[in-house]
């Protein structure tokens, strides 16, 4: 960058000074007004390019530091070497003769620079940076937000078990006490009556011996003999009385100790915390924006022919639970079941792990879909053993429910569509729409037949439910109208999950058939992708994630499946 931009180079030769204008990119050099319209009309350097001073100091630094000129030649730069990835003037040639074929016009390389395609990859790597720069910075505010949140109500937690401990110790402290005054009043009152007994056996004797005193004064031989003979006899019966008090042992000395319980006793020795706080690192769903990603979605949007959807497995394993009637895969890559029969949502880490279960409140359980990253919702119910119906809404971060929405209707299939849960209805039929923020319920009446067991997905404004009573895969517009409906009575017995992929095609898992089979998009023809030679046996569940393109299938008794499509 020249010393002083703001004075016109060529007059400042002259030992002129005079206010700038423009700026030469080629000559690296500041103009005047004058200078500028002689430099523009000029042969030998009209053709370069001027832009005006105010447009030049706009420029980064490291842009206007970039040198026009050979350094070492002080020539101005005509080629460029791309062996090197260098530009050179016509006197570097020498010292590059051995890079003759890759020595080019410098003109060649930076001409249309600015609407080339490394230009604009350029800036569109930068926007994907900010964008993820956005997206991480968002990301790390929300798990601020949940690890502030979660502190409270690990810290409400202590302080509701710390009660609990005080009102227990409370408890069993006031029956102690209780306890030890009945005792105290017991024995008390034993020694009360000792000393009660004693007292009159005291006044008996004291009469006995101011008795024995007067009658020896006062009293005739014959008297005193008769009296001796009668007050020894009471005497004699008082002594009696006194040493069967002792043989009794009634006269025995109480004790009263305390022998404290080992476990409250244990409790100062071997409970030295409250509890365990555990830190768990969750994979983030983060997929951050770069070229590769961009050209691997154009790619992946190209929609593949029906005839060549594969999948390979992926791992199989065990569920941890049994009766599983639905699954779904969660975006940080754990997965969800639903228990039926054993009113629990049990979550698997994504090698297949058990990670843990969450109990349903009152319940059965039958389908699961994704609410968002952490978030899951359940239809839970089955009215003819409890006559209760509901939605719940899942944290499977805090391992709670947070949400009970009671519905009217027996609800199975379930799917999350734009913070709207969707459910096939039964008694009475229909698809169901509840808001999840105002929990508001809409029906859209089907033109169809559903029944018990109905399974429901959604894809681009299409709903597709299964009916096990006939057989059948109906596809249907938001309003209930049937777009078209599949029906195989050899190749899929009793349909139960259905899922779709973003190409429209229908996977369906089909109990007793032992198989799952997927449906064209049109719902004209239909191919068995797995079956009993696989390793299914019953299967209920299906899912499939639309952003991994995968597959995740469960058996009725637990056995499972992950598959990637290739």
């Amino acid at each position: 960058m020249a010393a002083n931009i703001s004075i016109c180079d060529i007059c400042n030769h002259r030992h002129i000074s005079k206010q700038s204008t423009h700026w030469c990119q080629n000559c690296g050099e500041a103009l005047c007004s004058e200078c500028i319209e002689h430099h523009t009309l000029s042969k030998a350097t009209r053709g370069h390019t001027t832009i005006t001073i105010t447009d030049y100091e706009k420029l980064p630094s490291f842009i206007t530091n970039i040198k026009q000129y050979c350094e070492k030649h002080n020539e101005i730069f005509l080629l460029y070497c791309q062996k090197h990835e260098c530009p050179m003037c016509y006197k570097c040639v020498q010292s590059h003769a051995k890079c003759a074929e890759s020595v080019i016009p410098l003109e060649n390389v930076t001409e249309n620079s600015k609407k080339s395609q490394m230009f604009h990859d350029l800036t569109q790597s930068i926007s994907d940076l900010e964008t993820n720069i956005m997206q991480i910075r968002k990301s790390r505010e929300d798990n601020l937000g949940k690890v502030t949140l979660h502190s409270k109500e690990i810290l409400a937690k202590i302080r509701e078990y710390r009660e609990r401990v005080n009102c227990h110790l409370d408890s069993i402290e006031q029956k102690l006490i209780k306890k030890i005054l009945n005792v105290e009043s017991k024995c008390g009152q034993k020694i009360k009556d000792i000393l009660k007994t004693l007292q009159e056996v005291e006044v008996k004797l004291s009469y006995f011996s101011s008795s024995l005193q007067t009658i020896k004064q006062h009293a005739s031989e014959l008297q005193v003999f008769f009296a001796i003979r009668e007050i020894e006899k009471q005497v004699m019966e008082k002594e009696h009385d006194l040493n069967t008090l002792l043989e009794n042992k009634r006269l025995d000395d109480f004790t009263v100790s305390l022998e404290i319980d080992t476990k409250i006793e244990n409790i100062l020795s071997d409970i030295k915390m409250f509890g365990t706080i555990t830190v768990e690192t969750i994979p983030v769903n983060a997929k951050f924006i770069n070229r590769k990603s961009r050209q691997a979605q154009i790619l992946g949007n190209v929609v593949q022919p029906f005839d060549n959807i594969k999948f390979r497995q992926i791992r199989k394993f065990d569920s941890g639970s049994r009766k599983i009637t639905g699954c779904t895969i969660i975006p940080d890559g754990r997965m969800a079941f639903t228990e039926y029969l054993g009113k629990r949502l049990v979550i698997k880490n994504a090698n297949g792990i058990l990670g843990f279960k969450i109990p349903l409140k009152e319940s059965d359980a039958f389908d699961v879909t994704v609410v968002n990253d952490a978030t899951v919702a359940v239809s839970c119910g089955a009215p003819d053993r409890n006559g209760k119906t509901s939605l719940q809404v899942i944290d499977v971060n805090l391992r709670r429910n947070i949400k009970v929405i009671d519905t009217k209707s027996w609800s199975y299939g379930l799917v999350c569509v734009d913070e709207k849960l969707v459910f096939s209805g039964y008694e009475p039929d229909g698809i169901y729409k509840v808001d999840l923020k105002t929990n508001q319920t809409t029906v859209i009446a089907s033109t169809f037949s559903l029944n018990t067991w109905s399974y429901i997905s959604c894809f681009k404004n299409k709903f597709y439910l299964t009916n096990d009573s006939n057989n059948t895969v109906t596809c249907c517009d938001n309003h209930g109208n049937v777009k078209w409906a599949y029906k195989d009575e050899m190749n899929m017995r009793i349909p139960r999950a259905i899922s779709v992929d973003k190409n429209g095609n229908v996977f369906v898992a089909c109990k007793r058939s032992n198989n799952v089979i997927v449906i064209s998009p049109d719902g004209s023809r239909a191919k068995q992708i797995l079956g009993n030679q696989d390793g299914l046996e019953e299967p209920c569940a299906l899912h499939y994630d639309r952003t991994t393109n995968r597959l995740l299938v469960t058996n009725y008794m637990g056995t499972a499946f992950l598959l990637e499509a290739i």
